[in-house]
C-alpha cells in the first residue's frame, strides 16, 4: 500500500491567510516532498514569503520528480532559493517579509527534513510520537534551560519571537535531520497555530484518517476554534504510513486488547467450572 498525503488550513480570525502548504509525490509513489510555511510581515509580505517557499519547492520538484541523489543538499537549495526570493521582494517593495519553513523529503527507507522558525515536524511509528523538531524561538531556549515546561511554552506571550526564518539580510540558518522509515512511519508538519492547540495524540489520528485532506481541514478548524478570539492561521500536512492506516493506529492498543481478551477468557472458564 502506498503512503498518502493530505493538507488543510484555516484562516482563524486573521484578515489574511499567511500559511502555505504543499505535498508532492513521485510518479512511482515512492518519494514524497511535503512543505509547510508560516509567513510574517505587514500587508501581503507574509503571504508572499510563504508562497515563495512553495514556489521554490515546486520548481525543485519539477527538476527532480524522484528522490534526489543528495536529499540534504536538495532541501538546503530549496530553502536558499526561497530565502533569496523573499529578500529580493522585501528590497523591491520596501515591505517586511519573512516566513518559517519545515520541509520533509521521504523515500522508501529514509526521510530527511529541514526547518527554521517554529513550524514543526512530528514523526510517528505505529501511531506513537517518536520525534519532533525544536523551535527556533526565545521560548524554546527557555524550555531547554528548564525555565519553562512545554505546556506553558505553547501559550507564552513571547512564543512568536523567532530566532531563525527565511527572508531578511542575515545568512540563512537551517536545522537538518533524518531518520530511518518503515511501513509504520508517518509524519505531521504544522504551523504554530495548529500545534499550540492540537496534541500529538490527536495528530496521530490524522495518520489513520480515511480521507487525509478532509481530516486535516477539520483539525485545522478545531485548532482555530480552540484558540478562540485572535486565533492564528492554522495549517497541517501529513504523510500517512505506507502500511495500513488502521494497522498503525490500533497497534498501540494491542496490549490492552490482549488483556481484555485474556480476562474474558478467564471469566468464561470460571463460569463453565461453576
Amino acid at each position: 500500500m502506498a503512503a498518502r498525503t493530505g493538507q488543510g488550513s484555516h484562516i482563524g480570525s486573521r484578515a489574511e491567510q499567511q500559511d502555505c502548504a504543499a505535498c508532492f509525490v513521485s510518479a512511482d509513489a515512492r518519494c514524497h516532498l511535503l512543505v509547510v510555511a508560516d509567513g510574517m510581515g505587514g500587508r501581503s509580505g507574509g503571504a508572499r514569503a510563504a508562497r515563495a517557499v512553495i514556489q521554490s519547492a515546486e520548481a525543485h520538484w519539477q527538476d527532480a520528480r524522484r528522490l534526489p541523489d543528495n536529499p540534504p543538499a536538495f532541501l538546503q537549495s530549496l530553502c536558499q532559493h526561497a530565502h533569496a526570493a523573499i529578500g529580493q521582494f522585501a528590497e523591491d517593495s520596501g515591505e517586511p517579509a519573512g516566513t518559517t519553513v519545515v520541509a520533509l523529503l521521504c523515500g522508501p527507507e529514509r526521510a530527511w527534513w529541514v526547518h527554521a522558525g517554529d513550524s514543526r515536524l512530528y514523526a510517528f511509528r505505529a501511531g506513537r510520537p517518536v520525534f519532533r523538531t525544536d523551535d527556533h524561538t526565545i521560548v524554546q531556549q527557555r524550555v531547554r534551560r528548564g525555565q519553562l515546561d512545554e505546556t506553558a511554552a505553547a501559550l507564552h506571550p513571547d512564543q512568536h519571537k523567532l530566532l531563525r526564518g527565511l527572508g531578511g539580510r542575515d545568512p540563512l540558518q537551517l536545522t537538518h535531520g533524518q531518520m530511518r522509515v518503515d511501513a509504520d512511519t508517518g509524519f505531521v508538519l504544522c504551523t504554530d497555530g495548529f500545534w499550540a492547540h492540537v496534541s500529538s495524540d490527536e495528530m496521530a489520528g490524522l495518520l489513520a484518517a480515511a480521507d487525509p485532506d478532509q481530516a486535516c481541514a477539520q483539525w485545522a478548524a478545531v485548532a482555530a476554534e480552540r484558540a478562540g478570539a485572535g486565533a492564528d492561521n492554522a495549517t497541517v500536512a501529513v504523510l500517512q504510513p505506507a502500511g495500513s492506516p488502521s494497522h498503525g493506529f490500533w497497534r498501540p492498543l494491542w496490549p490492552l486488547i490482549a488483556a481484555v481478551a485474556l480476562a474474558l477468557a478467564a471469566f468464561v472458564w470460571l463460569a463453565i467450572r461453576s
